[in-house]
């Protein structure tokens, strides 16, 4: 027991030393500006969608979620805060859940109970939900949305899933 006792202290002291959070500090936020839009597929707001703003430089990723009328305002650090000056591509998604008990889920539910798993749907991330936006929208690869936020001036950007 006394030789655990060593590798105890240096595995805690290596835990304070490293922090537990994960957040920016302060000191480390870069400025950023109200960012707002709307998002409309099919002729009406898309309501509950995620909005993502892929940088396409060093600034950090800006996310939201659609009212129900699809319109956005963007946080990076807090929430509506905005997004920091830069180029993005925009990335949508809405996902709606199925109803069916998926390969997936029987295999949390697996893992939960400590039981091995094996199976083809594991790796393929299959699950009971249907994506409700475009393909192409839902990656920063393939997406056609783009924006560039600005330090001054107005930040509103409407996109149209098609």
């Amino acid at each position: 027991m006394m030789r655990l006792t060593p590798l105890l202290c240096s595995i805690a002291c290596s835990a304070l030393l490293l922090g537990c959070g994960g957040g920016a500090s302060d000191d480390n936020k870069v400025p950023v500006f109200p960012v707002t839009g709307t998002v409309t597929m099919n002729g009406s707001g898309l309501a509950g969608a995620t909005v993502a703003f892929a940088p396409q430089g060093d600034q950090p990723t800006a996310i939201a979620t659609t009212d129900d009328n699809g319109n956005f305002t963007l946080r990076t650090y807090d929430a509506d805060d905005g997004a920091a000056e830069g180029k993005y591509k925009v990335v949508v998604t809405k996902s709606e859940v199925t109803g069916e008990i998926s390969d997936a889920d029987a295999e949390h539910e697996a893992v939960t109970k400590g039981e091995p798993v094996a199976s083809e749907h594991a790796a393929a991330g299959a699950g009971g939900t249907k994506q409700l936006v475009p393909a192409a929208y839902t990656s920063s690869d393939t997406t056609p949305l783009e924006a560039d936020v600005k330090s001054s001036g107005d930040n509103t950007f409407d996109f149209k899933i098609e």
